[in-house]
């Protein structure tokens, strides 16, 4: 059950494709391209199907680049680093998939990829350049300031939990769950995990501002982190939206349904 780079990716994705605004921004990019007709799509492709090619560019890419992004940072640099590295990291990370990305589209729609005036290599450093670009605007640019919002949100709009307080400023997001382990509690949250020197008393005690519920000695969930409640194997276990699974104890068994019921009105 523990938080690994695989469900830290998938996370971000969900993430992304989960927002109205994101897909607002591809699809209006996509289009606009598709019209446009960049990189001689032009002259070989119908509008039709240009907006189609342009539409899952955009798309793939945003994807892939997410994917390999992720799992940069992940693999890499996991508790975050100096701006440079991190633009250099992510995006690196990120022009691998998009470039396999954007060639496989591009063969489904021009067999011969010499149609689109580009060779492979020359198509890499594209991706490449696009990629750090981005990356370098995200990161240098819209965190930060994503980042002022968040301080300069009031106490009485939002109530931050305490135990986020514990965590290293880059790992705290929204709480997923907590499990203990051995003397420590694990805290995973939406950008990752750490391990806290504490009780899992205490550490419940310090989620004020979050709703969720105790599903078993060794583990709490957060309300929003549950996706289902199902059995495996006949015992009971709540499955978290990251795919994950907890047990539920014959103790906790109650709560956990009564949290079932309200979810389902």
């Amino acid at each position: 059950m523990n938080d690994s780079p695989i469900h830290f990716t998938l996370r971000q994705l969900h993430g992304v494709f989960s927002s109205p605004l994101a897909w607002g921004i591809m699809v209006g990019v996509g289009v606009i391209a598709g019209i446009t007709g960049p990189f001689s799509t032009f002259a070989h492709l119908a509008p039709a199907p240009r907006i189609a090619y342009w539409l899952l560019i955009v798309v793939g890419s945003y994807g892939a680049g997410t994917i390999g992004a992720t799992l940069a940072q992940a693999l890499i640099l996991p508790r975050g680093g100096p701006l440079v590295a991190r633009i250099a990291v992510l995006g690196i990370g990120a022009s691998f998939p998009v470039t396999a990305a954007v060639a496989l589209i591009s063969w489904l729609f021009f067999p011969d990829l010499s149609d689109t005036g580009l060779s492979l290599f020359e198509l890499y450093i594209y991706c490449l350049f696009i990629s750090l670009a981005l990356m370098g605007v995200i990161e240098g640019v819209v965190e930060p300031q994503l980042e002022r919002r968040r301080d300069q949100t009031t106490p009485e709009t939002v109530k931050t939990p305490k135990i986020l307080d514990r965590l290293p400023k880059e790992l705290r997001g929204p709480l997923s769950h907590m499990s203990m382990a051995d003397h420590y509690v694990e805290v995973h949250t939406d950008k990752g995990k750490s391990l806290i020197l504490m009780r899992l008393s205490d550490a419940i005690a310090e989620t004020e501002g979050v709703e969720g519920l105790q599903v078993h000695r060794s583990h709490w969930v957060a309300r929003d982190a549950i996706s289902a409640i199902k059995r495996v194997d006949s015992r009971v276990v709540v499955q978290l939206v990251t795919g994950q699974t907890l047990p539920v104890s014959r103790s906790y068994l109650a709560a956990v349904r009564a949290h079932e019921k309200g979810a389902a009105r």
